[in-house]
């Protein structure tokens, strides 16, 4: 069945994961709670890009402690995308 007016355009969807690094993530075995988290979000996370062709899913990250920076700078296709993990550092 074709969609009235045609066929969408490609468009990207920039998320961005904003987590936390800071000393404190080192209690109670938060910093591995989020690592994990991500990791098992990026498969769903897939699966809708892929159910979603229109949708150009681009996937970065933010860390703060004392500031904020990137962890993964490049918009990176979540079907290319790997977690790094990160360490409770506070830097």
């Amino acid at each position: 069945m074709k969609r009235p007016g045609g066929e969408l355009a490609s468009r990207p969807l920039h998320f961005i994961w904003i987590a936390d690094s800071s000393g404190s993530m080192g209690d109670d075995g938060k910093i591995q709670s989020l690592n994990t988290a991500i990791r098992e979000a990026i498969p769903h996370m897939k699966k809708v890009a892929e159910d979603n062709p229109n949708a150009q899913v681009l996937v970065r990250a933010v860390k703060f402690s004392n500031g904020a920076q990137w962890h993964i700078s490049q918009p990176t296709p979540v079907s290319d995308f790997a977690w790094n993990d990160l360490t409770a550092d506070g830097e």
